[in-house]
């Protein structure tokens, strides 16, 4: 898979042009995409979701297909916004593997240093 970018840990993720927006089903809870495999994605809500527990997901903004199903694999804080209320990182293994067309793939950039620093 030439159009993919290999984060540190090995996996494969995708920027998907087609995706504009993501909602968890039914309550179209709306959610940001962090990014996207065939096998699952990230994604940041201000709602949280049980590990394991069964999620449908719907794409916005022409992605076929335009609603998916999974399982949640991990679910934690990711920030406390401004305003006070917390943001989990929501972490989807897909039940069907997804294609993931080379024509709507745009390569995730790599960072412009191997030195990453900690700030904390």
């Amino acid at each position: 898979m030439s159009d993919a970018a290999v984060d540190p840990r090995g996996r494969i993720s995708h920027a998907i042009a087609d995706i504009t927006g993501l909602r968890f089903l039914p309550d179209r809870a709306p959610a940001a995409l962090v990014n996207i495999s065939p096998t699952g994605l990230l994604a940041e809500s201000g709602a949280p979701f049980r590990v394991g527990s069964a999620v449908a997901l719907s794409f916005e903004g022409g992605f076929t297909p335009e609603v998916v199903t999974g399982r949640v694999a991990r679910c934690e804080v990711s920030v406390m916004g401004s305003d006070g209320k917390l943001r989990y990182h929501v972490g989807v293994e897909f039940d069907a593997t997804l294609e993931l067309d080379a024509g709507t793939v745009e390569e995730t950039a790599a960072p412009a240093s191997g030195h990453v620093r900690n700030r904390w």
